[in-house]
């Protein structure tokens, strides 16, 4: 949760001005009513925009959106990963909309007429902090343990998603599949530890150099991938680039049993795909990066490959 310090910033999701203005007088009267930011947006898709976009700290979203409702925000909003506390406001009291509500995802649900200042700070206060603890015990389900990367089971879901959005709005996305060049010598030569703190370095140097909106994953072994949305394969290949040349910078030294200190050269070969060009899901997507990874490793390793869409680079 924010600190006393820190503005929570709110964005109320409702058709209606008045309970915009409502929520905004109840905030006011707070004593210390400048923790409080609320935002308001009208429509269903500006909601969604705003939640895809993670703007907020919490939203607030009222059950009926004009053609839309609410509970369907709730669905798509999970299905975004969306790792912020939904509140469901509503004019109605029934004991079927709170367990609708709850079901789709929500972290808390109130009714307009029964809210008042201290009963509004109370729930968001509340779904902060529950939110705080369900992350936690939502990241040791993602997160591969060693390196800290999201798991294959999250990579699949965040990609099926944004293939979703690829669909729908027409965008490219591409997918990077990275493995760590002659890790086995290093693994035979080394032994285990030393293999696992250059799995921890490299996964770090990547999650540390792609945006937030990219996706990292350890794919299994040696393999990572990534999911860079909204980016063609062109892009993606400075991306890919970028990171084989820093981690080929990387100052990686071990200690060896008469404690003297040897430089381990690391690096990566990339196989890089796009949507729909190298497939439409995602199993096809991560088989064709796979081709290309192979022949970034025939070519001697150390090189990124673009496939094409004939299946050559």
């Amino acid at each position: 949760m924010q600190s006393k310090t820190e503005t929570i910033h709110i964005l109320l999701i409702d058709d209606d001005k008045d309970d915009f203005l409502i929520l905004r007088d109840y905030l006011a009267e707070l004593d210390h009513q400048d923790k409080y930011g609320l935002d308001w947006v009208q429509t269903y898709q500006a909601g969604l925009l705003n939640i895809q976009k993670d703007s907020h700290d919490i939203y607030l979203i009222d059950y009926y959106l004009g053609d839309h409702s609410g509970l369907e925000l709730l669905e798509e909003a999970v299905k975004a990963g969306c790792q912020a506390p939904l509140i469901v406001i509503t004019g109605q009291s029934a004991p079927e909309i709170d367990q609708a509500a709850l079901l789709a995802g929500a972290t808390d649900y109130l009714v307009k007429d029964k809210i008042d200042g201290a009963s509004l700070e109370r729930s968001i206060r509340y779904a902060l902090e529950r939110n705080r603890l369900l992350n936690r015990i939502r990241d040791l389900a993602v997160r591969d343990a060693l390196t800290q990367l999201y798991n294959r089971r999250e990579l699949h879901r965040f990609l099926e998603y944004e293939l979703i959005k690829c669909r729908r709005y027409i965008h490219p996305i591409s997918l990077l599949l990275i493995d760590i060049d002659h890790f086995k010598e290093i693994n035979d030569q080394f032994g285990h530890h030393t293999g696992d703190e250059v799995l921890q370095c490299v996964a770090q140097a990547l999650a540390k150099n792609i945006r937030g909106c990219d996706l990292a994953a350890r794919y299994g072994g040696d393999e990572f991938i990534l999911v860079l949305p909204e980016t063609p394969a062109h892009k993606a290949w400075y991306c890919a680039e970028r990171l084989r040349k820093l981690v080929q910078s990387i100052p990686f030294r071990v200690i060896k049993n008469d404690e003297r200190s040897e430089k381990i050269e690391l690096t990566i070969s990339t196989g890089v795909v796009e949507y729909p060009e190298n497939g439409e899901d995602t199993e096809t997507l991560i088989d064709q990066a796979d081709k290309a990874l192979y022949k970034a490793k025939d070519q001697g390793c150390n090189k990124v490959i673009v496939q094409s869409e004939e299946g050559t680079s």
